[in-house]
């Protein structure tokens, strides 16, 4: 009886692990979705203070809190970690708190408290991938590593907004600096992977794209252009959305 036993917990184990293993796949995909759109609220609410009049930035963060929503839920759904659901508590608070700025006139020191709030959200989705890591294929790695990328996009031009609209400028120039050079470290991992010849021309997009927003970033203490700024943005982002579907096709 022992030994049936036994056969069975051997014969189970792998679809155990395989099962853990695309649980912890699913939070950390949703955990990366909260660092990413954390970023891009807080870039796209003082861009609002900025530009007033520019009404569907609300809409545009209304939708993000909507997507926070979905990652916050869907992680809560999976995680058995208590420490994990303590910290999705807390974010949920945040994001309530974020939904009441919202419904008040947008000011300098909502902008403060916004870019607090995306400091929140991000050491709490770090928390919670941290707690639901595995060992990481080579794709898997190259994946994370994009999805990197775009979230810290949104932090150094969020960073940008901020020291045009004077908010503590020199420890902000310094945030934007680190997630620049955090981008590049990832640039230098995506150009020395062997990528089939029909992604070269969005790999040199991609370069090309980077080098044009970092060069606007690192004159915003001479010039101010935001707008400009996120059109850049976009077209960055889209270049690293292609070579990452490939990552995930290839998983």
């Amino acid at each position: 009886m022992k030994r049936v036993n036994i056969i069975l917990l051997v014969i189970s184990l792998p679809i155990f692990i395989w099962a853990s293993t695309r649980g912890d796949v699913k939070i950390i995909e949703a955990s990366e979705n909260i660092r990413y759109i954390s970023q891009k609220i807080s870039k796209e609410y003082l861009f609002l203070y900025q530009n007033p009049k520019k009404i569907e930035l609300k809409d545009a963060i209304n939708d993000d809190i909507k997507e926070l929503e979905k990652s916050i839920t869907d992680i809560a759904m999976i995680t058995n970690n208590k420490d994990s659901k303590n910290i999705l508590d807390f974010l949920a608070y945040n994001k309530d708190e974020i939904k009441d700025l919202l419904e008040k006139p947008v000011d300098i020191d909502k902008s403060i408290l916004m870019l607090d709030y995306s400091e929140s959200f991000l050491e709490g989705a770090n928390a919670i991938e941290n707690a639901h890591k595995y060992n990481f294929s080579i794709e898997e790695k190259m994946l994370m590593s994009l999805k990197d990328a775009e979230y810290l996009l949104e932090r150094a031009t969020k960073y940008y907004i901020a020291y045009t609209l004077n908010i503590d400028k020199e420890n902000n120039f310094k945030n934007m600096q680190k997630a620049l050079l955090k981008i590049e470290d990832i640039l230098k991992e995506v150009n020395s992977y062997h990528y089939p010849k029909n992604l070269f021309k969005e790999i040199r997009e991609m370069n090309s794209n980077y080098a044009k927003y970092k060069k606007f970033l690192y004159k915003v203490k001479k010039l101010s252009i935001p707008s400009l700024i996120l059109a850049t943005t976009s077209n960055f982002e889209e270049s690293i959305k292609k070579i990452a579907l490939y990552h995930k096709q290839n998983q």
